[in-house]
């Protein structure tokens, strides 16, 4: 029935403000408003929308009424809505079934557009009296500052959560060197942040080439081979939709996939013409004031993405970038690291096989007793670098040999006192060849230390016990192993079985006995 001044209508629209002022969002808001508009006005319906600064149009998402099914479709949503005066919009009656007539209002808030209500009259009505105008007006004015005050709260609420997503992905990928890991990381986010992502790829720029190459790639759920993805020149302003965020470090929104095939020789792609695609997203990845590459998301949704998409989304990229050239420089330094490594090998190896060189007789020594040494250091539970510098070590175990005369380190029989005294000293020599160059002095205890004695009776410093190092203590068994059976000019090889008893006989005075049994266990056992 026609709106009355009657005390119940009064506590409907009292209930109507109370509800307005509650915690909801706006589509809730104007779901309030249809039904309680209904109510107070008698009407057979009423349809409200929100305005879409997006899409520029009233989306309606809210309803009332058995009639407002059929006819809400029939609705035409203006462009725009009605101007900030309060202004009714008759609805042509070609719009609408012939017993139904309706009139449509703007919801304004300080001159920008909010959203719009319609109103289904019955056919009986033949339209508002002055107080249903004027209540009417009341109702757009009420409900327009509820929806503003909604989307201001769910704004910030989305915010609030977006900061959040931003802030959990940042702790995320401090935790990661992995590109792979990173790239995932940033999907999960762009999920989070954006609404109705259907894909995304990753481009990558090569500022040196001036190349684009394509890192990660995602439709539907399933990761896409980068390989089918050739890579791109960075062309000229104007000219290529991922050149020109590069060019211009600005975020770019398309409307569709059509429209992004315009320039489909210059741009990366997810998807092929007269694909659903309907939104698409692209925005710059920079760190240290250089652009990384080219975040970009689509949507099967037409204007799913709006200004503060691209800046949350933005934000995220950012950090995924710092990231991104983080990893890079840490995977540039350990294939540096690789590389120098692999120099000082060769090097240490051609010192060792100059060593063999000079001393026919021990040719092969070293490195035998290098893989043993290896082997030894892994049964012993030592870290990938102790393996390392115990390979080091054995490899140049005698270098301090190149100090000693030829006369005595290649005379055929026994040394006499004064030689055993200049031969004694090659620990030393080694000592004083290899402290100074910095990377071998953590391999130093096998050149300096492996003719050191349990008992203390060693040299060159009669360390005792546990003071002699590790890899020296180690070390010294495989020594006498390999040179006891490998011949000799002043005699030849022993046999295995007396090699292994007179070590056993070691144990306790020159060797350390926990080393003799780990040694014996890795020669039975093949560890």
């Amino acid at each position: 029935m026609p709106y009355d001044s009657s005390e119940a209508n009064i506590v409907v629209l009292a209930r109507l403000i109370s509800q307005l002022n509650a915690d909801h969002g706006p589509e809730v808001m104007l779901q309030i408003v249809c039904d309680q508009s209904a109510l107070i006005l008698g009407v057979a319906g009423v349809v409200a929308g929100a305005y879409d600064e997006h899409r520029r149009m009233i989306r309606y998402v809210a309803a009332c009424g058995s009639d407002v099914p059929s006819v809400a479709h029939l609705i035409p949503p203006p462009a725009t809505p009605a101007p900030p005066t309060p202004h009714f919009i008759p609805v042509s009656s070609e719009n609408l079934e012939a017993d139904s007539a309706s009139v449509v209002i703007g919801l304004w808030r300080d001159g920008q557009p909010v959203g719009a209500l319609a109103i289904m009259l019955p056919a009986d009505r033949g339209g508002l009296t002055s107080a249903e105008s004027e209540l009417l007006r009341v109702l757009a004015d009420l409900t327009a500052q509820a929806v503003v005050n909604a989307i201001r709260l769910t704004s910030a609420r989305s915010r609030a959560t977006d900061l959040e997503a931003i802030n959990t992905l940042g702790r995320a990928l401090a935790e990661t060197l992995e590109l792979d890991r990173i790239y995932a990381l940033l999907y999960e986010a762009a999920l989070q942040l954006l609404p109705d992502v259907a894909g995304a790829i990753f481009t990558l720029f090569n500022a040196e080439r001036q190349e684009m190459t394509c890192a990660f790639a995602i439709l539907d759920g399933e990761s896409l081979d980068v390989a089918e993805f050739p890579p791109l020149p960075l062309v000229p302003l104007g000219q290529g939709i991922q050149s020109n965020v590069i060019h211009t470090r600005q975020p770019f929104m398309v409307g569709s996939l059509e429209e992004v095939y315009q320039h489909a020789n210059r741009a990366f792609l997810v998807g092929e013409p007269g694909d659903t695609v309907e939104s698409i997203l692209f925005v710059p990845m920079i760190a240290r004031e250089r652009v990384v590459g080219v975040l970009q998301v689509q949507s099967f949704i037409l204007g799913s993405f709006s200004l503060d998409h691209a800046a949350m989304l933005g934000m995220a990229a950012n950090i995924a970038a710092v990231a991104i050239e983080n990893a890079r420089l840490v995977n540039d330094l350990r294939h540096s690291n690789r590389e120098l490594r692999h120099a000082y090998e060769n090097t240490l190896e051609g010192w060792s096989h100059a060593l063999d060189l000079r001393d026919e007789e021990t040719r092969g020594h070293s490195q035998r007793v290098t893989a043993m040494a290896v082997r030894l250091a892994c049964a012993a539970g030592m870290s990938e670098d102790q393996v390392d510098y115990m390979r080091w070590g054995a490899l140049l175990h005698d270098i301090g040999k190149m100090g000693v005369p030829d006369a005595v380190l290649l005379k055929p029989g026994k040394l006499d006192e004064e030689e055993w005294r200049l031969m004694r000293l090659h620990p030393i020599y080694a000592y004083d060849m290899l402290a100074p160059i910095t990377f071998l002095q953590p391999a130093l205890d096998i050149p300096y230390c492996h003719h050191e004695r349990w008992d203390g009776t060693g040299y060159p410093r009669g360390l005792r016990g546990d003071e002699i190092p590790l890899a020296a203590r180690l070390f010294a068994v495989i020594d006498i192993w390999d040179a006891l059976r490998s011949d000799r000019p002043y005699r030849s090889a022993w046999s295995e079985e007396k090699v292994r008893a007179h070590i056993q006989s070691l144990a306790g005075s020159h060797l350390d006995p926990a080393a003799v049994d780990l040694f014996f266990k890795v020669i039975d056992t093949g560890v």
